[in-house]
């Protein structure tokens, strides 16, 4: 058996892969802690791993950290002496960073699990998303990875040739301080959102923005690409995040675009700083298009390889992978369900797993989307006790909880779901969502201002079959894997009633998700045929704010918190008890 973890520097997580290169559990720590982006050790996942597969530590052959943290910290103070003294604050928090993630690794393991410490082996950063990105490929071999993020090691985006996964040979890389991901989290700072987190916020703004704009064409021009060199190039004047640990963005960008925006300031579409705020995102939206689409052609010229698997946090702006695919030379791309560092985890373990003397014949199983095993919950006493209290069981057969469940979404009801295994990556699929009738406009909108408190210029993802998407959206088979898991937008097909659904955006697109056979949502829509109902809308269950829920008593407390009225569970459909329906 064999461990990838991740912590310190991003989000936690833990992978277990067997011997036989299988995916058998992956926990994100912030699941288990409840932290929203937790950062530290992932005790609680690595203990869930042994626990849930009945392991101890001396039935874990390798374990692997995520990233290369000497290079990572040699590279950022090479950078960091060029700039002295404005970056020394950066050089010591820098150095804080390698002895939490290089040292403490170590230690924390020598303190926590006794033994895995001796088994510690680091991985390079980039490698570890290409290999998480490798295992849920349709094929090991001859394919390119593309990986872009905010920083990883020493580099910010790299295009590897995957022979097969015991060769990926590395042919071009962007290095630090030139970064694609942290131009687009300081420009999600200056607009006043939180960076690791707002960047959807952007993504989502920018489409009421306009490319024609001063502020976009300000904005798009903060970075380029030479096809001389064949190099990303930035002004790095009007950004900070190399130079300090509190600013991203410096005074020129403020110069250059006007005050920043006040992050406690509601953003309402009509409001007096909207549509300045809109085009600046729409600004650093195009930008990353362009700038992606010549990384991927790029790519292709050193690889001539059609088919891509694309990981790194940048990876995860859907809005700009349907532009990708339009590339002539794209035949496929692959995006992991969990692309940015806490997925890293599953790409490390696989590390290990490759490294030993059970990897053979090529061997890497594509995992499930729900590999993470949940229990009903770790507190039995208290979760009995919120449902007498709190709540009504209007169903416990399964078969009549989803059919139950279905009559309710018919009648407008929005329902949460908790069942079975919990979903890989950021993006509900099914399993731990909020899910409505999805043309049904005041049941999406009750689902997003009145539930979850979104943002209003935020879309929710519509979930379908594929029979019932291709009627309406323009999809492109090259994106067929990532329709799964919410990783692409796709426009919708001209003159169709798609373009009034609410789950469609104000551009026209959708974040669809094609769900798979058999899975929860496919078994609801299954009940929802003879009520004329095709389309769910689908986002992730939890309080704005905390990690999506894990557990059968994060599901009850959402309730508890919010207005949310049902929960359907591996237990049945639950109402709270001033519910009669």
């Amino acid at each position: 058996m064999f461990i990838g973890v991740t912590g310190y520097n991003h989000e936690s997580s833990a992978a277990l892969v067997d011997n036989n290169g299988n995916l058998i559990d992956y926990y994100r720590e912030e699941s288990l802690s409840r932290i929203k982006g937790d950062k530290s050790f992932p005790r609680k996942s690595i203990q869930k791993l042994l626990d849930s597969n009945n392991l101890k530590v001396k039935d874990i052959e390798k374990v692997a950290f995520y990233e290369r943290p000497l290079s990572a910290f040699l590279h950022i103070a090479k950078v960091a002496s060029l700039n002295m003294p404005r970056s020394l604050s950066l050089l010591s928090h820098q150095f804080r960073n390698f002895n939490r993630s290089s040292v403490s690794c170590y230690l924390d393991f020598a303190r926590v699990f006794k033994g895995l410490e001796t088994k510690l082996i680091y991985s390079d950063h980039h490698l570890s998303h290409s290999l998480t990105a490798l295992a849920y490929s349709n094929s090991k071999e001859d394919i390119c990875s593309v990986v872009v993020d905010g920083f990883g090691d020493r580099s910010t985006a790299s295009i590897s040739q995957v022979i097969d996964p015991t060769e990926i040979n590395e042919l071009w890389e962007c290095l630090y301080p030139v970064s694609l991901g942290l131009f687009y989290s300081s420009i999600t700072d200056y607009l006043g959102f939180a960076i690791n987190e707002g960047e959807y916020k952007v993504m989502g703004l920018s489409s009421f923005g306009n490319s024609n704009s001063r502020f976009a064409k300000l904005v798009s021009g903060l970075m380029d690409w030479d096809s001389k060199s064949n190099k990303l190039i930035s002004d790095m004047s009007y950004f900070d995040y190399h130079l300090s640990t509190s600013n991203s963005y410096s005074n020129k960008l403020v110069d250059l675009l006007g005050p920043a925006r006040n992050p406690f300031v509601p953003l309402i579409p009509g409001d007096k700083d909207f549509q300045r705020c809109a085009d600046i995102a729409r600004g650093a939206q195009d930008l990353t298009v362009n700038l992606l689409c010549k990384i991927f052609t790029h790519a292709y010229q050193l690889t001539s390889s059609r088919r891509f698997m694309f990981s790194g946090g940048v990876s995860m702006n859907s809005a700009a992978i349907d532009s990708i695919a339009q590339l002539p030379f794209v035949d496929e791309i692959i995006i992991p369900p969990s692309p940015g560092d806490a997925g890293c985890a599953i790409g490390a373990a696989f590390y290990c797993y490759i490294k030993s003397n059970f990897y053979k014949n090529l061997k890497i199983t594509k995992p499930s989307l729900f590999p993470s095993m949940t229990e009903r919950t770790d507190n039995e006493f208290l979760t009995e006790k919120i449902i007498s209290q709190e709540f009504n069981i209007l169903e416990k057969n399964q078969d009549d909880a989803f059919l139950r469940a279905a009559e309710l979404i018919s009648s407008g009801e929005v329902i949460g779901t908790i069942l079975s295994h919990s979903e890989t990556g950021p993006r509900a699929l099914g399993n731990r969502s909020l899910i409505c009738d999805g043309k049904n406009k005041d049941a999406v909108k009750y689902l997003n201002t009145v539930v979850k408190n979104r943002s209003p210029f935020r879309p929710t993802a519509p979930a379908m079959r594929y029979d019932i998407a291709k009627k309406y959206y323009l999809l492109r088979p090259e994106l067929h894997d990532c329709y799964k898991t919410m990783s692409a937008t796709c426009k919708c097909i001209k003159g169709s009633i798609s373009s009034e659904f609410p789950t469609t955006h104000v551009d026209g697109t959708a974040r669809i998700q094609i769900v798979e056979k058999q899975s929860l949502l496919d078994q609801l829509l299954t009940k929802l045929e003879p009520m004329k109902i095709e389309i769910l809308a689908n986002s992730s269950l939890n309080v704005s704010g905390d990690p999506t829920c894990f557990d059968l008593i994060d599901g009850l407390m959402v309730c508890v918190r919010t207005p949310l009225r049902f929960l359907l569970t591996d237990i049945g459909l639950l109402a709270k008890k001033n519910i009669t329906n």
